[in-house]
């Protein structure tokens, strides 16, 4: 079981940073060529504006799929691609979350 655990909690790791990597790619990508849409999403970015306005927008931008109106193919793509990754680490992280609780009230 613990084995187990430590192989979950380094596929998230892993998961968490390809996340970094791909919001890295998407706000410079963002900035570079569609700059009113990244002001308008409020200038996002990994630490530096990273408040709860930019969060939504940025997850507004990936989960309804917004940037399919900017016509740029390469940036939909590693959108596409983040929204995997978030759903599948979501998905993960939760189950294991749930899981931890349920065995714990089961002992």
């Amino acid at each position: 079981m613990d084995e187990m655990l430590i192989i979950i909690f380094g596929v998230l790791l892993i998961l968490v940073l390809l996340w970094f990597a791909l919001l890295k790619f998407i706000f410079t990508k963002l900035e570079q060529g569609h700059f009113e849409k990244y002001e308008q999403m409020g200038k996002p970015s990994l630490f530096l504006n990273n408040n709860m306005k930019t969060v939504f927008a940025t997850l507004r931008f990936i989960c309804k799929r917004e940037h399919k109106a900017l016509n740029d193919p390469l940036l939909s793509k590693i959108s596409d691609f983040s929204l995997v990754v978030f759903l599948v680490h979501s998905i993960i992280f939760f189950s294991m979350f749930f899981g931890v609780q349920f065995l714990t009230n089961a002992t």
